[in-house]
């Protein structure tokens, strides 16, 4: 799922059923805005690897959701 595609309204039903952090959250927002890992960072001045960590498990929890709405 390429996140920068997505409609508002796919977004918004995203991160209410996804139960984000505020953090991951944040991220999601910026993915969805089309920034890059890198530039996600120098905004959330948070370390690359730490912003890829939580991409992870951003990743997981929508992953999560498509299972159990196919369920």
């Amino acid at each position: 799922m390429k996140l920068s595609k997505l409609t508002k309204p796919e977004l918004e039903k995203i991160k209410s059923n996804a139960n984000f952090t505020t953090e991951e959250e944040q991220i999601f927002t910026f993915l969805f805005r089309g920034f890059s890992n890198k530039e996600i960072s120098i905004k959330t001045c948070l370390s690359l690897r730490t912003v890829e960590r939580r991409i992870s498990g951003i990743k997981e929890k929508i992953k999560r959701l498509e299972v159990s709405d196919n369920v």
